[in-house]
């Protein structure tokens, strides 16, 4: 009986590993079209580079059809960054131009000596950005941090 046991053991293990496995590859295009006209984004940014091409990325989502909704979310050194480096005003002025919704974090402003005022108008702000995130998940986003 031990034998048969081993026997068919060896027997399912052989057929388990040596067989080939076949995995479906998705085409590139395909991937990229699955973005929903009507979906739903958010990216947790921060460091300006990021920032940049967040707004890149939700511009070109937000040409496509307006219905899409894309925030971007700053938390850590970016926060500074956007109060200081005149270089990333095209960028915001970009996001507010595609319709794309900029959060900043309030924490990280208190931490990194940042005031309000220091923002262009159309910048907005949350006590936490992890907890925003989170709500934006919550409604339904599909959220990434970079």
């Amino acid at each position: 009986m031990r034998k048969q046991i081993l026997a068919v053991a060896l027997l399912l293990f052989g057929i388990t590993f040596t067989s080939s496995l076949s995995a479906q590859q998705v085409a590139v295009e395909s991937v990229e079209k699955a973005v929903k006209a009507d979906g739903k984004y958010a990216i947790l940014v921060q460091n300006p580079m990021h920032l940049m091409a967040s707004v890149m990325t939700g511009t070109e989502y937000k040409s496509k059809d307006k219905a899409v909704q894309f925030e971007i979310v700053l938390i850590g050194q970016v926060v500074k960054d956007l109060a200081d480096n005149k270089e990333l005003e095209s960028t915001i002025q970009s996001a507010e131009k595609s319709g794309i919704r900029l959060v900043v974090c309030e924490f990280a402003m208190n931490k990194l000596g940042v005031k309000k005022s220091q923002y262009h108008p159309s910048i907005y702000t949350t006590p936490n950005g992890f907890t925003y995130l989170f709500g934006l998940q919550e409604l339904g986003f599909k959220t990434i941090t970079l």
